[in-house]
């Protein structure tokens, strides 16, 4: 899918989201050939079973039926069977045709939101972002497999029976044509407002799921501080604005059905009159009366199919805008890079750095100037907000600098590899995420490939090792989501070992020892000085015995370095 701006008008967003939708499919051509083909013969059989039966009925009733009976059962029973088939196989071949096309935008919209984060995580809810990952592009699945290969087969159908029909009598098509039209015609008379209340209906379904989760990450903290009710009752306005958006759009679905139900009942009592007028003069033979019948009722099948699931295009073509919004993100940095070190040491400076977050703010950094020497452990000091951690997340490449450079070795950032840089610099953050997966998978995510000795070693010098082993299924003990079967201080101790373990020459601990008791920094202390020799470590540290341990002390106030 391939970006637009936001100065297009609904309808040619709509004509770029069909054929963006249809690209997508690309891959799979041969499959939804075979999708449309099989539909096509679904609705081919259908209509001759009903031709056939509605013959037979005619022959009954003349008495001449007998001679031929055998031939037109047989008839009859291999179209029935014919239909069956054809019937699977279009929800077979038109289901794997959209499920693989629904697993190739979830992996696409993953691997786009790991090069637009965090600085796109941090704008949005997690709730949104999971709604474009999971609900939005599950939406599609009503174009893929249902509307696209029946809007095609519905024209080829349409026209076959027209074709009939106007073999029986070319005035019965001619008659047929206008109302096969008009029904055909009505989603796209609530265009503008199915589009309109789409988008609408998608943003409160977001919205109400970012309400939702963000209570449930919370719940603990909203039961300490008695918020729960006053929380529920923001959660059950979320979920009103969405029950108010998701009733307009189906009263709006409604009324089209109300109006295709008005057009086809209509026509049918036209065509059974104008019919039986020309059986009546003798211009039509008696025995094709049902057969016309009928074929006038089939002829609004498919094209009541394929306009059923064009009723929910509203929702569908919102939720594939909003999947080309996150497309349409522009990374905050770019890998383009132009040296490859072979060595690092670790010696980092910054050099006159400037940075804000956006344009329209003040710049949080400002002539942002130090060095932190390989080898050595520097400690950044200041208030909350200061700017501390703003440095590492620049050292991390989430963003860039506005001006000024970064540099490891004397090499800009920008210009080595991101995958390199980040084999360079490892961080712990004060918000640790552990996986739903055993401590032992937790920590080898730092080096997939250690041994279980190493893995050992790096939990005994984050001091972590006592009291895995505590734990009753010890390493293969699982942390729960988040890890909340941790405490906090234990969480960051996994979370260091794994950094330990990954042996990056460059370490970052962003607030990595706040959430530890005082003994148990005495030991991560004890193994910054000891036991990780021969590493950069910079620190963010408010606790004077931690900022003591290190060999440099850096104060930032308000974006700038003091003295």
């Amino acid at each position: 899918m391939k970006s637009h701006t936001n100065t297009n008008t609904p309808r040619s967003t709509r004509i770029k989201n069909t054929i963006r939708l249809v690209a997508s499919m690309k891959p799979y051509h041969t499959e939804m050939l075979i999708t449309i083909l099989v539909t096509f013969l679904k609705h081919a059989a259908t209509i001759v079973a009903a031709g056939i039966a509605a013959y037979m009925v005619s022959l009954a009733m003349e008495g001449v039926l007998r001679p031929r009976f055998a031939t037109l059962f047989f008839a009859l029973c291999i179209t029935i069977a014919v239909k069956a088939l054809m019937y699977y196989g279009e929800m077979w071949a038109g289901h794997d045709v959209a499920y693989k096309v629904l697993k190739d935008f979830r992996i696409s919209l993953y691997d786009k939101i790991e090069t637009i984060a965090p600085a796109y995580i941090l704008e949005k809810h997690s709730g949104q972002i999971g709604a474009a990952l999971m609900a939005d592009v599950e939406i599609l699945e009503w174009f893929l497999a249902h509307t696209f290969g029946a809007a095609i087969s519905s024209v080829f159908i349409s026209i076959m029976i027209l074709a009939a029909l106007c073999y029986i009598h070319p005035l019965m098509a001619l008659v047929m044509l206008p109302f096969a039209v008009l029904t055909a015609a009505t989603p796209f008379i609530f265009q503008k407002k199915a589009d309109t209340q789409g988008r609408t209906a998608r943003e409160k379904l977001s919205q109400a799921n970012a309400v939702t989760i963000e209570g449930i990450h919370g719940l603990r903290d909203l039961l300490t501080l008695n918020f729960l009710e006053a929380y529920k009752e923001r959660n059950r306005k979320a979920m009103r604005s969405l029950y108010d958006a998701q009733v307009e759009y189906n009263r709006r679905q409604g009324t089209e059905a109300m109006l295709m139900n008005i057009f086809t009942g209509v026509f049918t009592v036209i065509v059974m009159a104008l019919a039986a007028y020309f059986v009546s003069i003798r211009e039509i033979d008696f025995v094709f009366y049902p057969v016309i019948v009928l074929l006038s009722a089939l002829l609004f099948s498919p094209i009541g199919e394929a306009c059923g699931a064009a009723r929910n295009l509203g929702l569908v073509f919102a939720a594939a805008d909003r999947i080309q919004t996150v497309f349409d993100v522009k990374p905050a940095v770019n890998d383009t890079p132009s040296v490859i070190p072979e060595h690092i040491e670790g010696n980092i400076q910054f050099k006159n750095v400037f940075f804000r977050y956006n344009r329209s703010r003040d710049y949080v950094l400002e002539n942002m100037s130090w060095t932190a020497e390989a080898g050595k452990i520097t400690a950044l000091t200041g208030h909350s907000g200061a700017g501390k951690s703003t440095c590492i997340n620049l050292l991390l490449r989430y963003w860039d600098a506005c001006s000024g450079e970064i540099t490891v070795d004397g090499i800009d950032i920008r210009g080595m590899p991101l995958e390199k840089l980040h084999d360079t610099v490892c961080a712990v953050l004060q918000d640790v995420y552990l996986f739903n997966i055993s401590i032992r998978d937790n920590i080898r995510l730092g080096n997939r490939n250690a041994s279980d000795e190493q893995l050992t070693e790096a939990a005994k010098k984050a001091y972590a090792h006592g009291f895995i082993k505590s734990l009753p299924d010890g390493y293969d003990t699982v942390t729960g989501e988040r890890g909340f079967r941790l405490s906090g201080g234990q969480r960051q101790r996994i979370a260091i070992a794994r950094a330990i373990l990954k042996n990056a020459p460059v370490l970052l601990l962003d607030e990595a020892v706040s959430s530890l008791d005082a003994e148990s920094e005495l030991y991560i202390r004890k193994a910054l000085r000891e036991q990780l020799t021969g590493r950069t470590i910079i620190l963010i540290a408010h606790r004077r015995s931690t900022i003591l341990s290190a060999d440099k002390v850096i104060e930032i106030k308000e974006g700038r370095v003091c003295g």
